[in-house]
């Protein structure tokens, strides 16, 4: 009798087995990130839509560290987060810098600084410039409202400095926006507004409704009340998880698998994945597949499958299904400095008052000099990036992409920095960075099953102007914190030091500090870019890969440049209008 139960035992795990390898859904999603879980959330919310998400990390919804809104850095573990390290950059003293992104339910959202800001009105409009269609600020201020529930602040914090205004915020969405509660009461926000007003960078009310350009408090994604973090997976997950056609299906996807062509585009029928046992499983796709693994994954994904350079899948052994040279190349980031100042006095709670200066502000009366000499030298940066992405994208293409954004700096007068002071508890945090840098970089497959170690070339600090931007803004971070009223809260400058780096320092010592110093953001974008192809685009207006018929990509990959936001706020906008794209059947 006991061999008999043994035997039926292991029949039903066998079929279990077997069934785990061929599922079936009408939607399969590689990765439980940020994009990821709002595409999961919106198409399943059809009873008729079955969804699953492949998805390597866990669920840390109750895990202490990713819950609590006083997030420290230093609680980055290799269990929750990704940590690519590039290859050695010369151009930063041979140093290599590390890529870091959420392995959990709800990605980088669980494990960034919560910080949402969206950035200019005329950044999101020069992606419809760039050839998307239906792709500008209009369009994804609707679907920031749509995915929005903004929480009202109370009298406590808006004495402390919170300004708002509620035109600009959702009330009715998943996800939650608003202000901790653990605001500092300190004069901190009354000596700063007032040092930056007269650094001419005067306050504004709120940093969301496409002129950021000033000093505010920025909001956090957060349910205050309560003072949790609200990720994707808290905020679109959680609601729709009792849904019977929704799945989680742990596993790391490591390319898309193939059904009859169409004509000349190519058809997913699902993907493959590495189970935790490490086999090799397949997942099939009745519908589409979507890809939203990062900006990180997705090339190597798509590079596994077929899709891209012909000279790196060659190199490869991989078997060409689509030519997209894009494919990993225009990977943007913004670069970032941090000093760090002593206290007089100490002070209690967080500080989240940003700063987004124009080019105006951070070169003053040599911003018409540095414009005239820098679009002067547009065609020589693009030359010299077309051949560091091996002619990948051409030089022309690369050209045009850096002509709107150089009309954006100094035309259309957006936001190029953002500076963001911390509370460490014994002094100020003084991070700085700059938002549309011309050095840009790439992401490749290493080898053909390497999916979890992108080689990652960072290329940042490749241009003059870049180092040129970066010193303004350095000078200008300084600056503040030498100028009164804020200055009375200040002891001294404890890193770099002023012995280091003086308030009368040279371009030559600036530069050696900020090669020695600088770092990404970790604000990652473009690998993937929505663009024509002639552009060095990967997916369409529509999200499709470029050559394909059901192959989508929804995540910060596809962001086709950077703007002045954190790159959370643009994401959450871009999955939610992707969702409607693809439930019109577009």
């Amino acid at each position: 009798m006991n061999k008999m139960v043994s035997f039926l035992r292991c029949v039903i795990l066998a079929r279990v087995v077997a069934a785990q390898s061929d599922l079936a859904f009408d939607y399969v999603i590689a990765g439980a990130g940020t994009a990821g879980l709002v595409i999961a959330n919106r198409l399943s919310a059809n009873p008729s839509i079955s969804v699953a998400v492949v998805e390597p990390g866990d669920d840390v919804r109750r895990d202490a560290d990713v819950q609590t809104v006083d997030f420290l850095f230093s609680s980055f573990n290799t269990s929750i987060n990704y940590q690519y390290p590039s290859i050695t950059s010369p151009a930063l003293g041979s140093r290599n810098l590390t890529y870091r992104a959420g392995k959990a339910w709800g990605g980088s959202s669980a494990v960034n600084g919560m910080v949402y800001i969206r950035g200019d009105k005329a950044q999101y409009d020069a992606w419809e410039e760039l050839g998307n269609r239906g792709w500008n600020w209009n369009a994804l201020f609707a679907s920031w409202k749509k995915g929005e529930h903004f929480i009202v602040p109370t009298k406590r914090k808006t004495a402390s400095g919170v300004t708002f205004d509620e035109a600009f915020h959702g009330e009715t969405g998943l996800l939650d926006l608003g202000f901790p509660l653990s605001l500092s009461n300190s004069s901190y926000y009354d000596k700063a507004r007032a040092t930056w007003g007269k650094l001419g960078v005067g306050p504004i009310k709120d940093l969301n409704g496409g002129t950021p350009h000033g000093f505010v408090t920025a909001p956090m994604t957060l349910d205050p009340q309560a003072a949790v973090r609200e990720d994707s997976a808290r905020a679109y997950y959680t609601p729709a998880e009792s849904r019977p056609n929704l799945k989680i299906v742990k596993g790391t996807v490591k390319r898309i698998t193939w059904g009859k062509d169409a004509g000349r585009l190519a058809v997913a029928d699902g993907l493959e994945y590495v189970s935790p046992s490490n086999k090799l499983l397949k997942i099939r796709a009745n519908k589409e597949v979507i890809l939203s693994a990062s900006a990180y994954r997705n090339p190597l994904i798509l590079e596994g499958s077929g899709i891209g350079n012909p000279k790196v899948l060659n190199k490869l052994g991989i078997k060409i299904k689509v030519k997209l040279p894009g494919v990993g190349e225009s990977l943007q980031d913004h670069n970032i400095v941090a000093m760090t100042y002593s206290l007089k006095e100490k002070f209690l709670g967080r500080i989240p008052y940003a700063t987004m200066p124009t080019a105006q502000d951070v070169f003053g009366n040599n911003t018409a000099k540095i414009a005239s000499s820098s679009l002067a030298k547009i065609s020589e940066y693009a030359k010299h990036l077309s051949t560091t992405f091996d002619g990948a994208i051409p030089a022309n293409a690369i050209e045009k992409r850096f002509r709107i954004q150089h009309d954006l700096i100094f035309k259309k007068n957006v936001t190029v920095a953002e500076l963001f002071p911390t509370n460490t508890g014994d002094g100020i945090l003084a991070q700085f960075w700059t938002s549309m840098p011309f050095s840009w970089g790439n992401v490749h497959l290493g080898s053909k099953d390497a999916i979890d170690s992108p080689i990652i070339v960072p290329n940042i600090m490749a241009t003059d102007f870049d180092l040129d931007m970066l010193t303004a803004v350095g000078r200008l971070s300084q600056k503040a914190f030498a100028t009164a009223p804020l200055s009375d809260l200040i002891a001294d400058n404890l890193t770099p030091g002023y012995d280091t780096l003086p308030l009368d320092a040279s371009d030559d010592q600036w530069a050696r500090f900020l090669k020695g110093q600088v770092l990404n953001a970790l604000h990652v974008v473009g690998s993937c870019a929505m663009l024509p192809v002639e552009l060095g685009g990967v997916v369409d207006e529509k999200v499709k890969v470029h050559g394909t018929k059901n192959v989508r990509v929804v995540d910060a990959s596809i962001i086709p440049s950077q703007s002045s936001g954190h790159t959370m706020a643009p994401v959450y906008g871009v999955a939610e209008k992707a969702a409607d794209i693809i439930l019109d059947g577009k």
